[in-house]
């Protein structure tokens, strides 16, 4: 039987590379090819699917926020950049304490590309999954 580590080594190297790449240029490619409002479109659509159309907001805000990390987590490692930002983007999509689409949509149009995609990624992972 084959030994992985070298494989799981690589792999791992691999994505080392990639994010210190990506890190270093701030985001991905191809913006001019990616329609924004398609894909935040298409992020609703999907929330819609997953939460209905009642909570659909609300699990998008935990999404998003998500990708962070769980707050309380944060808190347990101390990480306060990570809960300043977590704290941010919420706020970011809050008026009055409520999730308002506007807001999201505001948020989305200004995030750098690579997150926004990852974002409609994870929503069409659970979408697939939960349906």
């Amino acid at each position: 039987m084959k030994s992985t580590k070298k494989s799981n080594t690589s792999k791992k190297s691999l994505k080392k590379k990639i994010h210190s790449y990506i890190s270093k240029k701030g985001d991905i490619c191809c913006e001019s090819e990616v329609d924004r409002h398609l894909v935040i479109e298409d992020i609703y659509l999907l929330y819609e699917k997953i939460g209905g159309p009642d909570e659909y907001l609300n699990s998008i805000n935990n999404g998003l926020i998500k990708f962070i990390g769980f707050y309380v987590d944060l808190m347990k490692v101390k990480d306060k950049e990570g809960m300043k930002l977590w704290k941010t983007l919420d706020k970011e999509m809050l008026t009055d304490k409520i999730v308002v689409k506007e807001k999201i949509t505001e948020l989305l149009n200004n995030v750098p590309l690579y997150f926004l995609m990852s974002f409609m990624g994870y929503a069409y992972h659970r979408y697939n999954r939960d349906k």
